[in-house]
């Protein structure tokens, strides 16, 4: 093309050779790499918390103000459910 020089992009005289990284080397920056991504994920798994529980205050607030109950909204509390044994069935 016109304009454009080709050869800038070609390197000229001697080049250092780049070594070939080995198993070791490798192993190491998946290991890094690892790391990296479980700090994040904690970092995400927190960031949604904090918005979930926004939400729900948020979602509180609005019912309190217009004096809402769930079963103004369509939702049914479910019924608490009982720890411990269950109950004897009679025979």
């Amino acid at each position: 093309m016109p304009g454009i020089d080709m050869e800038e992009d070609v390197p000229t005289g001697w080049v250092k050779p780049v070594a070939k990284p080995t198993r070791e080397s490798l192993l190491a920056r998946v290991a890094e790499l690892r790391a990296e991504l479980a700090q994040a994920e904690a970092q995400l798994k927190a960031m949604e918390d904090d918005a979930r529980l926004e939400a729900l205050v948020k979602i509180r607030n609005l019912m309190r103000a217009f004096e809402l109950t769930l079963e103004d909204l369509g939702l049914e509390a479910p019924p608490p459910r009982r720890r411990g044994r269950p109950r004897k069935q009679p025979d």
